[in-house]
């Protein structure tokens, strides 16, 4: 029997991947995410996450620093409701690009998805670091552009859904 008769199969590495983020979004605690980070996340990202997982195990500590990668990644874009946070936020950013810049070559994300992701955030950024901008309310009263966290809410099983993998696994090319 060739290699190319018995091909790899990345499924399980993939329900890892997105289970690690749908664990992130949660453990954030906040509004979902923007559309643009939800579509890299989903479109990219879980695709890197996904190889150090094949390639690595859920053990591994390349494993642990993607997570961590993830998670910070998602915490970036919260709401920010006092100066220390927004201090912190700005402290935090080289060192997040760098890691997204890392798990980008490490999974083969294309330069211009990449590009274009990285202006998208950088902008998202430079509005939640300006100075001259009130702060984020601690209890926002315009919830109009979150999704309620319910599972009987359309919306949210269908992020469930891809987030899963159920949409999405077969057009991962790994």
């Amino acid at each position: 029997m060739t290699e190319s008769s018995n091909p790899v199969s990345y499924k399980a590495d993939i329900v890892a991947a997105g289970a690690a983020i749908r664990e992130a979004i949660a453990d954030a605690d906040g509004p979902l995410p923007p559309y643009f980070l939800v579509d890299f996340l989903l479109s990219q990202w879980r695709r890197y996450l996904a190889l150090v997982h094949h390639d690595q195990g859920a053990a591994s500590a390349a494993w642990s620093d993607a997570v961590d990668a993830t998670r910070r990644l998602l915490l970036s874009v919260l709401p920010v409701t006092a100066v220390e946070q927004r201090q912190a936020l700005a402290k935090s950013l080289p060192k997040l690009i760098a890691d997204i810049k890392k798990g980008a070559r490490a999974g083969n994300i294309e330069p211009l998805a990449l590009d274009i992701f990285l202006k998208q955030l950088g902008d998202f950024h430079l509005v939640k670091l300006d100075p001259k901008r009130p702060l984020d309310p601690t209890n926002p009263n315009d919830l109009s552009d979150t999704i309620s966290m319910d599972v009987r809410d359309p919306r949210y099983r269908a992020l469930l859904d891809q987030l899963d993998g159920r949409d999405g696994v077969e057009h991962i090319e790994m």
